[in-house]
């Protein structure tokens, strides 16, 4: 049976009041997992706490996602190694390197995927702003050509690049939905048209929630109808601390992200649940 795990971002707990990551990495993931995930995302740039997450991970019974950043292919199978020998759920790769043409992109990806075809676990590539990934319009000319390609979709970043407004336009809304027919994992928060990470709870930022909501609706039921019947969907809510989360000018921050981050979690559920009702 299909089975939703949302994670937790490690990075996204970095200067939680409260959470201690550095002296107290067991009592951090107990906390998460004692909350209901399933699972963390961590960056493997971090070696000291990759181990720690992973050792903690898997003596919980839980699993997690490895992220690496890459600019070639040594990177690439470097990470795939690293991510592997941990026993990562899946590897999630942010390309770094930005190439001008689409045709030049394709080619890197091609290197990419020849040591993906190697793993023994999946490879995603994020969608990201200051990344090969940038901006929707030249993704969607990369998946044109390459129609296999796997992606993460932190689909946050796309209102924000292209500065989208409420109702979305309907060429902004089909090139979300061409990024979603090829995500195989997502990254979940809500941006604003020209902001990153806004508060979910915030009344003026319901329209964007209630789009959101929307978008990773439509995509969990896209990849439903493309995985197999035992396959792992995840969903990780991914709350950056400071210059992501808006902060007044003592510095503190407006919103608490550990709370929001658990409504994700909740909101994720329910979406499931409601695709799986609707399937039914």
């Amino acid at each position: 049976m299909r089975r939703l795990l949302v994670y937790q971002a490690i990075w996204g707990m970095e200067a939680l009041p409260a959470f201690d990551m550095e002296a107290d990495m067991p009592g951090v993931l107990a906390r998460i997992f004692d909350a209901g995930f399933d699972g963390v995302g961590v960056s493997l740039m971090r070696a000291d706490r990759a181990e720690a997450v992973s050792k903690g991970v898997h003596e919980h019974g839980k699993s997690f996602e490895a992220v690496g950043f890459v600019r070639d292919a040594g990177d690439v199978a470097r990470w795939i190694d690293r991510a592997q020998a941990l026993g990562a759920h899946h590897l999630n790769l942010q390309i770094m390197t930005r190439p001008d043409r689409v045709s030049e992109a394709v080619g890197l990806l091609e290197t990419f995927e020849a040591e993906a075809a190697k793993a023994t676990i999946p490879v995603f590539y994020e969608t990201h702003r200051g990344r090969l990934t940038n901006d929707a319009l030249f993704t969607c000319r990369i998946l044109d050509a390459m129609p296999g390609l796997k992606l993460t979709a932190d689909l946050s970043h796309y209102p924000l690049t292209h500065e989208m407004p409420l109702p979305v336009p309907e060429a902004d809304a089909a090139r979300m939905t061409k990024v979603m027919r090829h995500a195989w994992a997502f990254h979940g928060r809500v941006p604003g048209s020209h902001q990153i990470q806004v508060s979910i709870k915030a009344p003026q930022h319901q329209g964007w929630v209630g789009q959101m909501r929307a978008w990773w609706r439509e995509g969990f039921e896209s990849w439903i109808g493309r995985s197999g019947p035992d396959a792992e969907l995840t969903f990780m809510p991914e709350l950056g601390p400071p210059h992501y989360a808006l902060t007044g000018p003592d510095g503190q921050e407006f919103s608490d992200r550990w709370e929001e981050a658990l409504m994700l979690k909740d909101m994720a559920r329910e979406l499931w649940a409601e695709v799986g009702e609707a399937k039914s």
